[in-house]
C-alpha cells in the first residue's frame, strides 16, 4: 500500500468556508407556507382600515350639512287657512277680517281652555277669551262678533275641524302680516302661532 499525494490543480478555487461556521450545523430553512407574512390578512386589513377610515369621513360630511336643510319644518298644530274681506252678503270690499283656524295637529283640545291672540304687523289688536261658540256669546268679547264652523260648536275642537272668527270690520286689510297665538288659559303656555299674509 503506497501513499499517493495529489497535488491540486494550478488554478484550481478554494471554497469558501460555510455560513454557519462548521458544515455540520443544523441550518432550518423556512417553507413557504411558516413565513410571518400573509398577502390575504394584509389585504384584509387594508381593505378594513380603508372602510373605517370612509364611513369616518362621511360622518363628518354629513355632520357638516345643517339638518333643516333636508325637510321643510312642519306645521303648527292650528293654522290659519283663511282671512275673508268681503262682505258675505255682497261680496263687496268690507275689510271683514274673518279669520278661518284650522286643527292641524292630532291633538284633541277643549275649546274652552283657549285662548286665541291676533296680531297685525306684530301688534296685538284682538283677543278671544275662549274659542268655544256657545260661551262666547255670554263673555265680553271685544273686537270678535261671533265664532262659527265645526271646531267651536261642541266643548271640544277635533283634528282636521276649522272655525272662523268673525273679528271687526278694519281689523285686518290685504297685505298685512296676520299672527295667531294659541294659548291654554290653564297655564299660560302658547299651544301654538301661526302667520300669514292677508
Amino acid at each position: 500500500m503506497g501513499w499517493s499525494i495529489r497535488a491540486r490543480p494550478p488554478r484550481a478555487a478554494r471554497r469558501a468556508p460555510h455560513p454557519s461556521g462548521s458544515r455540520g450545523a443544523l441550518v432550518r430553512r423556512t417553507k413557504a407556507g411558516e413565513s410571518a407574512l400573509s398577502d390575504t390578512h394584509g389585504t384584509f386589513l387594508m381593505v378594513a382600515v380603508t372602510i373605517i377610515l370612509a364611513a369616518l369621513v362621511l360622518l363628518l360630511l354629513l355632520a357638516m350639512v345643517p339638518s333643516w336643510s333636508w325637510t321643510e319644518p312642519g306645521e303648527p298644530p292650528i293654522v290659519i287657512t283663511g282671512i275673508a274681506h268681503t262682505s258675505e252678503d255682497t261680496g263687496e270690499l268690507t275689510y271683514a277680517s274673518r279669520v278661518t283656524l284650522k286643527n292641524n295637529g292630532t291633538t284633541v283640545y277643549e275649546n274652552d281652555c283657549l285662548r286665541a291672540v291676533f296680531y297685525k304687523n306684530g301688534q296685538k289688536v284682538c283677543i278671544v277669551q275662549t274659542l268655544n261658540g256657545h260661551l262666547l256669546i255670554s263673555s265680553h268679547h271685544y273686537g270678535v262678533r261671533f265664532l262659527e264652523g265645526d271646531g267651536c260648536r261642541t266643548s271640544y275642537w277635533n283634528p282636521g275641524e276649522e272655525m272662523t272668527a268673525d273679528l271687526s270690520d278694519g281689523t285686518f286689510y290685504p297685505g298685512v302680516e296676520v299672527t295667531v297665538e294659541i294659548v291654554d288659559k290653564r297655564d299660560g303656555k302658547v299651544v301654538s302661532k301661526h302667520a300669514v299674509r292677508a
